[in-house]
């Protein structure tokens, strides 16, 4: 083992983090999945607001949430498959887009 403690870790630990950069995917791809969720809010304060006899105008708006979403998804795949990266913002965008994904996705399948 090492003599000191900070020899040990200096050897083993690969990245620090002052050497990892920010994934400008990760970082796009988590506004794209904020940008969704906003989007899904507004879509369902309108369709309340209507009584549910919603117009083209707020399914338009459905659908353009559910874009980014997957575009959210697609660019946070992108940010966790590069190496020497700050791991949260990708990781977080996988989430956000996959979550929103899923919810716009049985949305306008089961129609409800």
């Amino acid at each position: 083992m090492a003599s000191s403690r900070r020899e040990y870790f200096r050897r083993t630990r690969k990245v620090r983090m002052r050497e990892s950069s920010p994934s400008v995917p990760g970082w796009i791809g988590l506004a794209c999945g904020l940008a969704s969720a906003l989007l899904f809010l507004i879509v369902v304060i309108l369709s309340f607001r209507h009584g549910g006899e919603a117009q083209v105008a707020v399914g338009t708006i459905g659908l353009i949430a559910l874009i980014l979403a997957i575009g959210g998804l697609a660019l946070g795949i992108m940010g966790v498959l590069e190496e020497h990266v700050r791991p949260i913002p990708p990781r977080a965008a996988l989430v956000v887009g996959a979550g929103m994904s899923v919810l716009l996705a049985v949305l306008y399948v089961y129609g409800f």
